[in-house]
């Protein structure tokens, strides 16, 4: 086993990121630190608020998150619906590049937590 840190996304964005249809992330918070390399990231089904944990999440990629920029109300606009699912555009928001996509080929089942966490998995 080794560690990794972890993000969860809900489904169907992992998809969408290892299919080359969504390129960016976007958070109310930044990572801890540009670039933010071999972050895994883990599929789950529910919106998790803090403290959350759904342990139905699966690991299906892993990626490199090489800068941020502020979201803008234009970027947004610019968004296929598809991205937007129906989510409005707030202030105060960052898109995190994401670059370096790597699918894990035999999906694992692991821990869903809100945040940046440490997982501990074979790939």
């Amino acid at each position: 086993m080794k560690k990794y840190d972890a993000l969860s996304i809900m489904y169907p964005a992992i998809e969408n990121i290892l299919a080359g249809t969504k390129k960016v992330e976007i958070r109310s918070w930044l990572p801890p630190t540009i670039p933010f390399l071999n972050l895994v990231l883990v599929e789950n089904s529910k919106y998790l608020n803090d403290g959350d944990e759904d342990s139905n999440g699966h690991a299906k990629a892993i990626v490199d998150i090489i800068s941020y920029r502020e979201w803008t109300y234009e970027e947004f606009l610019m968004q296929p619906d598809s991205v937007k699912l129906g989510r409005p555009w707030k202030e105060g928001y960052y898109v995190w590049v994401i670059d370096n996509i790597r699918k894990i080929d035999k999906k694992k089942q692991c821990l869903a937590r809100n945040g940046i966490y440490p997982l501990e998995i074979e790939i």
